[in-house]
């Protein structure tokens, strides 16, 4: 069966994704990145001994608004009509879908479609409480306001903070609006964290409104390329130990708490592990050509940034 999952966040749609696929077992295309030619060859392709497969395809965007050539939609139009019964493709896309294109209907058709609308800010008070209270935490309305107002619009960001700030306390208790002020800073965009956070989620309007503001406050590009080569690194090593290790050991592996991990698992589910490797790869060598004074440092952090989140 396929699927389309359209939703405001990557983490509304890895619920979704853990809801559908129980073993948590698939292949990730990212659908910017991959050709519709190769989704389809490897969902046509039917391995000995394999009874079924999945696939999770995305920022899917050409089920919305998001361009595709004529020749690809016929060939993905193709597959959806007569799509492998063994293979199973979970699409996502925070862009929205159009239901009058024909490559939805398909889907609608012979699959299903989920489309999780955008929470109005009572609903959203309402998640970002409730999740704090899955491990223990409460917050004040006043306080939690004050993370929503102070975050793009950005769902992703928010979770990001509230993670953030859940590290800072180390342990379950009520969080006051005056450390989430401290923790955060009081200027919002003028937090390393929140920079890495944008980048890796690939929130490139963010990413680049956080790093104007950086650069106000003098932090010299080096520290911010450290900082992601770090998380970069973090992800991909989680990446190749999940299926190997319990998550006990990984904790004690990298010094990282069960969320920790569990976030950078989650942020880690956007890239294939190629990817997470290329850009660790990317950043050293951005590191070592700024220090030897071969690269400006603004300009090869500018086309990082530009290049991840394309």
């Amino acid at each position: 069966m396929n699927y389309l999952i359209s939703a405001e966040s990557y983490r509304i749609i890895e619920d979704e994704i853990k809801k559908i696929v129980k073993n948590n077992n698939y292949l990730i295309f990212n659908a910017i990145k991959c050709s519709i030619k190769e989704i389809v060859e490897e969902a046509s392709y039917v391995g000995l001994g394999i009874e079924e497969k999945w696939l999770v395809v995305s920022d899917a965007d050409f089920f919305g608004t998001g361009k595709i050539s004529e020749s690809d939609n016929d060939l993905l139009c193709k597959y959806l009509e007569n799509p492998i019964k063994s293979t199973n493709i979970i699409f996502t896309t925070l862009n929205g879908i159009d239901l009058r294109k024909k490559s939805v209907k398909l889907i609608k058709n012979k699959g299903n479609i989920i489309n999780i609308p955008k929470m109005d800010k009572r609903a959203l008070n309402t998640t970002l409480t409730n999740y704090l209270k899955s491990f223990d935490y409460s917050i004040d309305y006043q306080t939690i306001n004050y993370i929503m107002d102070n975050s793009y619009n950005n769902l992703d960001i928010m979770f990001n903070e509230l993670d953030k700030i859940m590290l800072y306390y180390s342990f379950p208790c009520k969080i006051k609006l005056a450390d989430v002020i401290k923790i955060t800073g009081e200027e919002k965009n003028n937090n390393n964290f929140d920079f890495v956070n944008a980048v890796v989620e690939k929130n490139l309007s963010s990413s680049l409104k956080i790093l104007k503001n950086l650069k106000v406050y003098k932090v010299e590009p080096t520290t911010l390329v450290a900082l992601l080569a770090r998380e970069f690194r973090l992800m991909y090593y989680i990446k190749e130990l999940k299926d190997k290790i319990d998550t006990s050991e990984m904790m004690s592996y990298l010094s990282l708490a069960d969320w920790q991990i569990n976030k950078l698992y989650n942020n880690s589910m956007k890239y294939t592990k190629n990817e997470l490797l290329k850009n660790l790869l990317y950043l050293c060598k951005i590191d070592l050509n700024i220090k030897k004074g071969y690269w400006d440092k603004d300009t090869s952090l500018y086309g990082f940034i530009l290049e991840n989140c394309s």
